[in-house]
């Protein structure tokens, strides 16, 4: 399946959250096919670094491969608490800014697929534990 009229969807492969990932797109957004990319740190992969400047190359090539002809009609990015990704020392991410880290890299991430996908739907979500269920909010 093309992403050309469907939905591509990106968030972190922390298996903590995997399950709960699965049943809120299905259940609350009620999509239920689309093409994954679910890699550590999920929308980060996209962002500009520094630290890491191959890194959103490589993002950018899976999203044109996913793609196939470079269009998504929808585009959900999941971001979520206590990712371990952004509180690896590479990013020297401070626990107390690690959400406004992540919501940073989402606006900018967001940006530069309005640029890629021009029309195409942008959601961005942000994931948090309540106990053993996850609460997604929209950001």
């Amino acid at each position: 399946m093309s992403v050309e009229s469907g939905v591509l969807l990106i968030h972190c492969s922390d298996p903590r959250y995997q399950a709960q990932f699965r049943d809120f797109v299905r259940n609350q957004l009620g999509v239920e096919r689309y093409a994954l990319l679910a890699v550590p740190g999920g929308p980060q992969l996209l962002a500009p670094s520094e630290d890491l400047p191959k890194f959103p190359w490589v993002g950018w090539q899976w999203v044109k491969f996913l793609g196939k002809l470079g269009h998504a009609a929808r585009v959900i990015l999941i971001a979520h608490q206590d990712c371990q990704w952004y509180q690896d020392a590479r990013f020297a991410a401070a626990p107390a800014n690690l959400r406004a880290r992540q919501i940073r890299d989402l606006d900018e991430v967001s940006a530069r697929l309005r640029e890629r996908f021009g029309d195409a739907r942008i959601e961005r979500y942000y994931a948090r534990l309540e106990g053993d269920l996850a609460v997604f909010d929209s950001v």
